[in-house]
């Protein structure tokens, strides 16, 4: 099943074909909870959004139109989920604080060890850079950059002119790029 394309999975998957669907989240899964790991900087649920995502692709492959655009497909389903989730958030921590209570967020369950290799700093060090992205510039740079979407797909995946998918990953870029430099510029000045 390795060699056949996601449309061709996907209308498997319609006629009955189990590993057709496992074929599809084999493929995918990673870029699916990579991408709401790094919209949601939780990665409990990420994973509970990888499980929605899929449970909802089985549900919809009959009106999925198979145009060689799945992947996009996909990806925009995941960041509904996101956004739907996010929205729910700000709602309850609105709905608490109009309610006068004290809102305390849970220690990270992610406890890191104190000393990592320079390259898993500076990869955290990055992640933590994007994380700090608006949300519309950390969408567009993490298609781009992690999923190694084109600007034609991030813009149906966004739903959004292609001119503004340049837009946004030049910005992003530009951050990340200035964030990179003054980490590096404190990193030189302490030693």
């Amino acid at each position: 099943m390795s060699d056949l394309g996601d449309d061709e999975l996907i209308r498997l998957h319609c006629d009955g074909d189990a590993d057709a669907f496992d074929a599809l989240f084999d493929r995918h899964y990673v870029s699916v909870y990579n991408f709401a790991r790094l919209m949601l900087h939780d990665a409990g649920a990420a994973e509970e959004v990888l499980q929605e995502t899929f449970l909802a692709v089985a549900q919809a492959a009959r009106a999925y139109q198979p145009r060689g655009h799945f992947r996009t497909w996909l990806l925009r389903i995941v960041r509904n989920r996101c956004l739907n989730r996010l929205a729910a958030l700000r709602a309850q921590h609105e709905l608490l604080a109009d309610s006068g209570l004290i809102v305390v967020e849970p220690a990270s369950p992610e406890a890191s060890p104190s000393r990592r290799l320079e390259a898993d700093e500076t990869a955290a060090a990055v992640r933590a850079m994007v994380e700090k992205l608006p949300d519309r510039q950390r969408e567009a740079i993490v298609l781009y950059a992690f999923e190694r979407m084109k600007y034609r797909q991030i813009a149906e995946a966004l739903d959004v002119p292609i001119d503004t998918v340049k837009t946004l990953i030049h910005r992003a870029r530009a951050a990340l790029a200035a964030a990179l430099e003054d980490r590096f510029k404190g990193e030189a000045r302490d030693v």
